[in-house]
């Protein structure tokens, strides 16, 4: 794949992926491989990648994913109400996760354990720059060697307002934070993805200060 349309085409994925495709546990293995080579921390490299096949432990996953969302909206699905633009397929694409979490075949949690001590004048903007700046970058890398290989991936945090009970179910260790977590599978035959609508770089970027002038 053309290494400038992999990092401009790798689209979140969710109504695409194939629940019923087999995956290959050789290639998401070699996938995370690829995304262990990010950079991180002081090269700590102290994260810890949970894959969840067992459909058990993903429908309880599900569920709790699904409470979660539920939570953020009140008790209601949106995109029912929403218009057809782009937002509203974007809803509708989330709800279509929301519903059927369970079903796809592997559920990745990347985790991170903090390693640095907390400073004075450090009102967290540190601690979480260094924490996420150590697991994201890897997500990434992992993402685009799925698309390489004919696999979907997006980034979700819904699981997260009941982080507890996922780390619970899950054995994960209380020093360790949850990143996000990654539905992994196959995309539907016939997949292609181009470049995701964007902000003019001009309205975005400045030169030597917030209200500079672009690059």
């Amino acid at each position: 794949m053309d290494l400038e349309y992999c990092l401009t085409a790798t689209r979140s994925a969710r109504r695409t992926l194939d629940v019923d495709a087999p995956i290959d546990p050789s290639v998401v293995r070699e996938c995370l491989g690829i995304g262990l080579h990010a950079a991180n921390g002081t090269n700590q490299q102290s994260w810890r990648w949970v894959v969840v096949s067992e459909v058990g432990l993903r429908r309880e996953i599900g569920a709790l994913y699904r409470e979660s969302y539920l939570h953020m909206t009140g008790g209601t699905m949106v995109s029912d109400l929403l218009p057809a633009d782009d937002f509203g397929r974007l809803m509708s694409s989330t709800e279509w996760l929301v519903e059927h979490l369970a079903e796809v075949p592997l559920l990745v949690i990347p985790c991170y354990e903090p390693y640095l001590p907390e400073f004075d004048g450090d009102d967290q903007a540190f601690q979480a720059a260094t924490l996420y700046g150590s697991i994201f970058p890897a997500v990434w890398n992992f993402q685009l060697a799925l698309h390489a290989h004919g696999y979907g991936t997006c980034i979700t945090t819904m699981h997260l307002l009941r982080h507890a009970d996922v780390a619970s179910l899950l054995g994960i260790p209380e020093t360790f934070v949850q990143g996000c977590l990654l539905p992994v599978a196959r995309l539907r035959l016939g997949t292609t993805f181009g470049p995701a609508p964007r902000r003019p770089l001009d309205d975005v970027v400045s030169l030597n200060g917030w209200d500079g002038p672009s690059l």
